[in-house]
């Protein structure tokens, strides 16, 4: 393989938080209880009741050191059918997501695309990445719908008789009035990671387990397991998770992608990293070939990327129609990773869609979860004359919470910083049509360890 630089080693050691199951009195057994057999290598029942369930078909893969059943493509993965007629059900799934993008994905689900017949319950990912709960009764059909994100998380569906919730990791995210008993539709199974009777709406992650009662579990309950679940989590990680960001490429044509390419081989083949981050300026001008040429570069990435939008990359539609949002939240090893777009520039405070969009992500982000903030233009308090508008302003938007770090391109070269235990940094550019500014001259990524302790 080409090598084009030997960057110093970062090994960034970041504290996650465990969390302790502290749990006064055992949750009630589930009805039916569905969930992974490594040794067999199916997704398949673990209750008595259920020993003549046939086992769904698919594959175990481990993801953040934990295993995951995934479902198999063009496979109806199915069983009996629970829930008919019930006054009552709690429908609570432990699963891994990868993208929410995309079509429908089913994860639990008695439900046909949502028709006016053979519908139940389900639990699902819409298009516009949210989670979608729904049940139907006598009285009609119930939905409820929250953001979904990346990462492993914990979901649950309750119906009372009087209303339908929907939490997520513990958490109400969404409710609405319902009324009446669960409809019967004995000819509509139970599907794992898709829609019943059908082999569509493939889920594009994983299950570890799906536990159905005939019951409603109340919040109490449902933080209890919670509980238990964080703790499994986080026994799974061990020594954490290596992660790798670059900036500025500034890509003007096939020649100057060459030095993202070898770097593309060399994330590929550092089996550590879980993902990278792309901090911005991926293009000279956002002209369209420009950002094609930089979006297939990234695509042939084998883990999961993260891109921002850099000043240089803000003119036209270019980068809206390679890359999509200019925001983005994910979740990974216990940490939240948040990237915002800093655009227009150095001089300009980063703006109030951004800010709100920040507001409203933390309202939901426990006091004591690690923070990861992204950003094109560096916050780094030492960076003067790179350092953007308004910095301290919104820097304080963190006040109560975990910001470990702020991660940040646009200042071509190395720098770090801790100040108050928040960590900054920003990277030598990886572009041969640019230099550094600090005058270094290696080109570059950098690798980041986030450690439990």
């Amino acid at each position: 393989m080409k090598t084009f630089f030997d960057m110093p080693l970062r090994r960034t050691v970041l504290p996650l938080i465990l969390l302790s199951a502290l749990v006064s009195a055992a949750p009630p057994a589930p009805s039916v209880w569905w969930s992974i057999d490594e040794e067999a290598q199916q997704f398949t029942s673990r209750l008595p009741a259920g020993k003549d369930e046939t086992p769904a078909a698919g594959t175990i893969r481990s993801f953040e050191n934990r295993p995951g059943w995934c479902p198999a493509p063009k496979t109806a993965c199915e069983t009996r059918a629970v829930g008919d007629g019930w006054d009552k059900i709690s429908v609570l799934a432990d699963v891994y997501v990868r993208t929410t993008t995309g079509n429908y994905q089913g994860v639990v689900c008695r439900d046909r695309w949502g028709g006016a017949t053979g519908d139940v319950f389900a639990l699902l990912i819409t298009p516009k990445g949210k989670w979608m709960g729904r049940i139907r009764t006598s009285t009609g059909q119930c939905t409820v719908e929250t953001e979904a994100l990346p990462g492993w998380h914990l979901l649950a569906l309750v119906y009372d008789g009087n209303s339908v919730q929907l939490s997520v990791d513990g958490r109400p995210a969404a409710s609405a009035k319902c009324t009446g008993n669960l409809v019967r539709e004995p000819d509509t199974p139970l599907a794992f990671g898709r829609y019943s009777g059908s082999a569509d709406g493939l889920f594009k992650g994983a299950l570890h387990d799906v536990k159905i009662w005939s019951d409603s579990l109340d919040d109490a309950t449902l933080s209890s397991l919670c509980q238990i679940w964080k703790s499994d989590v986080a026994s799974t990680r061990g020594e954490g998770f290596w992660f790798g960001e670059a900036a500025d490429t500034h890509i003007t044509d096939t020649k100057s992608v060459e030095i993202v390419n070898d770097a593309v081989d060399q994330l590929n083949a550092d089996s550590r990293l879980d993902f990278t981050l792309w901090l911005g300026d991926l293009t000279r001008g956002a002209a369209p070939d420009e950002m094609a040429l930089a979006r297939m570069a990234l695509s042939r990435l084998q883990k999961p990327y993260y891109v921002l939008r850099g000043n240089h990359d803000q003119h036209g539609d270019a980068y809206g129609k390679e890359f999509g949002s200019l925001r983005q939240r994910f979740d990974h090893g216990g940490w939240v990773f948040l990237l915002i777009d800093s655009n227009p520039g150095d001089n300009t405070p980063i703006s109030e869609v951004d800010r709100t969009w920040v507001v409203e992500q933390l309202k939901t982000i426990e006091p004591d979860v690690p923070i990861i903030l992204c950003t094109h233009h560096p916050l780094m308090p030492h960076t003067k004359a790179y350092r953007i508008a308004g910095a301290d302003d919104f820097l304080a938007l963190f006040k109560g919470h975990n910001l470990k770090a702020c991660l940040s391109g646009h200042y071509h070269g190395n720098q770090e910083e801790i100040i108050n235990g928040i960590l900054f940094t920003t990277t030598a550019c990886l572009s041969t049509t640019r230099n550094n500014f600090d005058g270094s001259v290696d080109k570059g990524y950098r690798l980041f360890h986030c450690r439990k302790d």
